[in-house]
C-alpha cells in the first residue's frame, strides 16, 4: 500500500475496517475499495489515491474507476479520496464543473489518557446496543442524517451498514454504543479496534437533543469503559461540521486531512 495512505490514520483505519466488510486491493497507482453486494454504498466503493488529483487526471480516473470498482447500471456514482495537506482544497474546478462535490475531512487523534471532560450530562445512560429495537432506532437516526432519508438508495445503504456493523461486532472487532435519556436513544457511535488503535465510526446525536452534552457524554464514557490500553483513538470529521471543536476540547488533536470527490445522481 502507498506510504502516504498508510501514514494517514483516517484512511488507513478506513481500509482496515472495510477489508472486513468488503474487499480492499491495490496496484501501483491506487488502493481500491469494493462492496459488490452494496454498490449504493458510496464510501465502500471508491478509489483511494496517494495524492490530490490534478485537473488533467479526471478522464483517466473515471476510466480507472469503471475498470477497478464498477460502472452503470450497478454503480451510479464515482468517488475518490486521498491524504490531503494543509491549506485550501484547490485546483478541482474541472471536477466540480462535471458534477463532483469536493469534501475535506480532519483526522483527529488522541491518546486514551488524554480524553477527558468535566461537563457530562448525568441524565444520559450509556450502554451497548443489544436488541433489534436498538438497531431499528440506530437506523432511523442514521437515515435522518442522510441528504435524502426517504430515497431507496439511502434505505439500502443503511440496511447494508446495519448488517455489516452487526457482523463486525459478532466477530469481536468492536461494539456500538448508545446514549439514552428515559430509555430513548438520543445518540450513538461505533468503536472498532485494530491492534493498539481504536477507530470511532458515525458519531450521531439526534437532532432534537443537540446542545445537551450527548456527544460529549457518550464519547467520554465509551473511552473510559472500552478503550483499554489502546495507544491512539481516531476520529474522522467533516471540516465543515461544528463537532470538530468539541472533539478538540476533549483532547483530540488534528494529525491529518482527507480530501474527497464524489459524483452521484442528484
Amino acid at each position: 500500500m502507498h506510504r502516504q495512505i498508510q501514514e494517514n490514520l483516517g484512511l488507513a483505519t478506513d481500509l482496515l475496517l472495510h477489508a472486513e466488510i468488503g474487499s480492499v486491493s491495490h496496484d501501483d497507482r491506487y488502493v481500491f475499495m469494493r462492496t459488490a453486494q452494496a454498490p449504493d454504498y458510496f464510501s465502500g466503493n471508491m478509489l483511494v489515491l496517494p495524492a490530490r488529483p490534478s485537473q488533467d487526471d479526471r478522464q483517466r480516473l473515471e476510466a480507472d474507476f469503471a475498470r477497478l470498482v464498477g460502472s452503470p447500471p450497478a454503480y451510479v456514482h464515482r468517488q475518490f479520496a486521498w491524504p490531503e495537506g494543509m491549506g485550501p482544497l484547490a485546483d478541482l474546478d474541472a471536477y466540480v464543473a462535471h458534477g463532483y462535490e469536493a469534501g475535506l475531512f480532519s483526522v483527529l487523534v488522541a491518546e486514551r489518557n488524554a480524553v477527558h471532560s468535566n461537563a457530562i450530562n448525568e441524565a444520559i445512560a450509556v450502554r451497548l446496543l443489544d436488541s433489534d429495537r436498538d438497531w431499528d432506532d440506530w437506523a432511523r437516526m442514521s437515515l435522518a442524517n442522510m441528504p435524502d432519508p426517504e430515497s431507496e438508495v439511502s434505505l439500502r445503504c443503511v440496511d447494508f451498514q446495519r448488517s455489516a456493523y452487526r457482523g463486525l461486532i459478532e466477530r469481536q472487532w468492536g461494539n456500538w454504543w448508545g446514549a439514552f435519556i428515559d430509555g430513548e436513544m438520543v445518540g450513538n457511535l461505533g468503536l472498532f479496534f485494530f491492534g493498539r488503535i481504536g477507530r470511532f465510526q458515525s458519531i450521531v446525536t439526534r437532532e432534537d437533543q443537540r446542545n445537551k452534552g450527548v456527544c460529549r457524554t457518550l464519547l467520554t464514557e465509551v473511552v473510559k469503559r472500552a478503550a483499554g490500553a489502546r495507544d491512539r483513538l481516531v476520529i474522522v470529521a467533516d471540516e465543515a461540521y461544528h463537532a470538530i471543536r468539541l472533539y478538540e476540547s476533549l483532547g483530540f488533536v488534528r494529525e491529518g486531512r482527507i480530501g474527497t470527490l464524489c459524483q452521484a445522481p442528484s
